[in-house]
């Protein structure tokens, strides 16, 4: 009986640890506030089949097998049987851009035929869904954003302006 009683009283803290670590997370900052919202595309495997992503717009993307894609630059890490797709971003004024992913995928920017490299690499906010956001200052016009090595068919990913909704 006292073993019964103890069992009833420890319940609540056993579910209490069971429960969701992320439940109350604050919103998430700024210019994340939108990756909860999504639309669906399908990722080009080719520069003229991109879709074009859209600042603070996150979608959800289809991915091809990555023998599929024609690659605008040669990507910086390539694996055997894993997903891959194109985009295109058009930058107004010289910005640095956020490109986040919500799995493990390897990201490339390209104006052209030119590889850019990226200024910093991070991890998204606690309990955001973002796995990681890789940062390049882009100059205006018409980019390419490669995902490869991505190891589900699907990814969430999202283009941000650093500078998004914060005062000038």
């Amino acid at each position: 009986m006292k073993r019964l009683l103890l069992l009833l009283a420890l319940a609540p803290l056993h579910a209490q640890a069971a429960a969701d670590p992320c439940a109350g997370a604050p919103s998430l900052p700024e210019p994340w506030t939108s990756w909860t919202q999504s639309g669906t595309v399908t990722a080009g495997a080719t520069a003229s089949t991109a879709p074009r992503i859209i600042l603070g717009k996150p979608v959800v993307a289809e991915l091809r097998p990555g023998p599929q894609v024609q690659f605008i630059v040669p990507p910086g890490k390539s694996l055997p049987k894993s997903h891959a797709g194109l985009f295109t971003l058009a930058v107004k004024d010289t910005a640095r851009i956020g490109i986040a992913l919500s799995e493990g995928a390897w990201v490339d920017a390209a104006t052209g035929t030119t590889a850019l490299t990226s200024v910093a690499h991070e991890h998204g906010p606690s309990c955001s869904g973002i796995r990681k956001i890789l940062w390049f200052d882009l100059s205006p016009g018409l980019h390419t954003i490669q995902i490869a090595s991505a190891l589900k068919p699907s990814i969430r990913i999202m283009a941000a302006d650093a500078r998004a909704n914060q005062p000038r």
